[in-house]
């Protein structure tokens, strides 16, 4: 068996949600603690791909992450899960050390982030690794910012979830009517704000020919529809072009920290 990696991929800041993860994705299997992807054969001209894991030790795998959600400074920017092998036992603590010294080895910034983890309830932990732009300074955010983080829950009827509300008054505004699609999703509380007690994925896409200028005055009757109920928005930094497809936003509700 060969590497499935016949070189480094190359970073495109114009298409980071692609070239981003496939990056971190060969870093990780460098530093011996990725899913270490193998060719395993050939059919019909094309490679087969596997994973090549010793037992006990888990694999990790590089995600997307919205820019909305990346840590402001930052260039580049994944959410990387790691997965034991729960068949055998894995050292959480052990396996997550090597992650984490990895990364931080190849100047990354990796942060322990999200809902705390238990090691007897839970299918995996979640990092979010990033790199900053030159010049900037990563945030300083302590393992336990995340700490008062809510566990998942189911609402049961007549109970209605944040993200049904979410939907709601977002797809009355003026600008999900005129645009092309307005969606709303759960996100990992990885790339939760480490403020927030709830977070949603945001993604609208205006109608083609839709200026930059008319792209923000949408975002901002986004803001103003959610602003009544306490919750937040955040963009990318990055400036959204003209005739952008579609635009993602983080929308958020900030915890009570006097009251956990």
């Amino acid at each position: 068996m060969r590497s499935a990696w016949m070189q480094r991929p190359v970073y495109d800041r114009d298409n980071p949600s692609r070239t981003g993860p496939l990056v971190v994705n060969y870093d990780l299997d460098q530093l011996k603690v990725g899913e270490n992807r193998v060719v395993v054969g050939r059919r019909d001209g094309y490679d087969l791909h596997g994973r090549n894991i010793a037992p006990g030790d888990g694999w990790c795998r590089a995600l997307y992450a919205p820019e909305c959600a990346w840590p402001r400074g930052a260039d580049l920017c994944a959410v990387v899960e790691w997965h034991p092998d729960h068949k055998i036992g894995s050292d959480w603590a052990a396996r997550m050390e090597a992650v984490t010294t990895g990364l931080r080895s190849l100047d990354y910034v990796v942060e322990r982030a999200g809902r705390p983890v238990d090691p007897a309830q839970d299918l995996q932990a979640t990092l979010l690794v990033y790199h900053m732009e030159p010049g900037k300074t990563p945030p300083q955010r302590s393992d336990d910012a995340w700490a008062h983080v809510p566990a998942p829950r189911t609402y049961t009827w007549p109970e209605v979830s944040p993200l049904v509300r979410l939907r709601s008054w977002l797809g009355e505004t003026k600008a999900a009517r005129k645009g092309s699609s307005l969606a709303v999703w759960d996100i990992a509380s990885a790339m939760w704000p480490p403020e927030a007690d709830f977070c949603a994925h945001v993604r609208w896409s205006p109608a083609p020919g839709t200026s930059s200028a008319e792209v923000y005055e949408g975002l901002r009757e986004f803001s103003a529809a959610v602003q009544e109920a306490d919750y937040r928005t955040r963009l990318r930094e990055r400036p959204i072009p003209d005739e952008a497809e579609s635009v993602d936003l983080l929308v958020y509700h900030e915890a009570d920290t006097a009251h956990p």
